[in-house]
């Protein structure tokens, strides 16, 4: 009988410190020990904007994506994106390519392969500019715009529903769509394709504009104009232009476009009276996530198109907050943090399971 007293002495001792235990609130470390989401960005198509460039180029964001613990960012300066240059990557971004480097057969099926295995893909276009522009001194930007590489490549991986505006000069000159909206400009009418937005213009409940409240943007449209995937689009004064030549644009008097063009042709352009061009879409794809979004250069380190500014697009507004935010939801399923839920349940599943072995022996004392 003593035995059987000290023992039950014991339980109780043990079953208020394990409540005790319990009780106590303790830290979880999130993401420890966990492999880095490896990103690999695409240099290797002649893109407008330098990988390696902090005045002009993507330094700065490839740099801020890279310093944070969740991802290690690889730039791809020589080879094809083939399933074996793809093989461990999880975030794929192609920004702004030329259109004297398409895509290859063996990298749409690369590409296609990495989509199929989960990974996520971030595409980047670019708006045209005109010889009005300051960027026109540069002769890589005067190539900006080409986004008909960038829709042959949706074409050849079989991804549907989103496209680049763009228009067609002749046979081999493709421009593509720039937004336009003379109310909306971050600096004066003279100037109305420097674009200042805000939360009306997107889907301000998508995780991607959270903590979102200003974007500064110079970007290219997508179509069509209804775009099912658009999560962001401009004003009811908004709208997109194409250029026809080195220093001319077309519909240029808010635009000229009129609906039977449109009827005739709907996945032309997103240029058309009263609408209200997409510049960026996300999209779920099988198991991936994609991103398509019209404007490269407004996460570059380069100065506003305007005189004499010091503003720069990565600084400006919340544009680099922008970018993490979809390097985010495109990584969303990819890390999950340690929950304290599991150990919680064990510990409680024990304590009750000594309350109850310490009942019945009170019992059949």
């Amino acid at each position: 009988m003593n035995q059987l007293r000290n023992a039950t002495r014991v339980l109780a001792v043990a079953v208020t410190v394990m409540v005790l235990l319990s009780s106590l609130q303790i830290g979880v470390r999130a993401q420890a020990d966990l492999d880095p989401i490896l990103v690999l960005y695409d240099a290797n198509h002649n893109q407008q904007h330098d990988a390696f460039d902090v005045e002009d180029g993507l330094k700065l964001m490839l740099d801020t994506v890279n310093e944070s613990t969740r991802y290690m960012v690889r730039i791809n300066t020589d080879d094809e994106l083939t399933d074996t240059v793809l093989n461990d990557v999880d975030i794929l971004i192609i920004a702004s390519p030329d259109s004297n480097s398409p895509f290859t057969a063996a990298e749409s099926d690369g590409i296609a392969e990495l989509l199929a295995n989960g990974s996520s893909l971030y595409i980047l276009g670019d708006p045209t500019i005109e010889q009005s522009s300051r960027y026109w001194a540069d002769a890589t930007m005067q190539d900006m715009g080409e986004n008909k590489i960038i829709n042959d490549l949706l074409d050849s991986i079989n991804i549907t529903g989103v496209r680049f505006s763009i228009n067609a000069t002749d046979f081999e000159t493709f421009y593509a769509d720039t937004m336009f909206d003379y109310d909306h400009t971050v600096f004066n009418v003279s100037y109305p394709y420097m674009l200042k937005l805000d939360p009306t213009t997107w889907e301000a409940s998508h995780p991607i504009f959270r903590n979102i409240n200003e974007l500064y943007v110079m970007t290219a449209t997508l179509k069509p104009v209804e775009l099912a995937s658009g999560i962001a689009s401009g004003y009811d004064t908004t709208f997109a232009q194409f250029r026809q030549g080195p220093n001319t644009w077309a519909n240029y008097s808010f635009p000229n476009m009129t609906l039977a063009d449109f009827e005739q042709d709907p996945l032309s352009y997103s240029a058309i009276n009263g609408t209200f061009p997409s510049w960026m879409s996300a999209f779920e794809y099988n198991e991936s996530r994609i991103v398509i979004i019209g404007s490269t250069l407004m996460f570059t380190g380069r100065n506003l198109d305007y005189p004499n500014t010091g503003l720069r697009w990565f600084y400006s507004a919340d544009n680099a907050r922008l970018f993490m935010n979809i390097m985010g939801w495109l990584s969303q399923e990819f890390v999950e943090a340690p929950s304290a839920i599991l150990p919680m349940l064990i510990i409680s599943s024990v304590v009750f399971a000594v309350g109850v072995a310490f009942y019945i022996l009170k019992k059949i004392r």
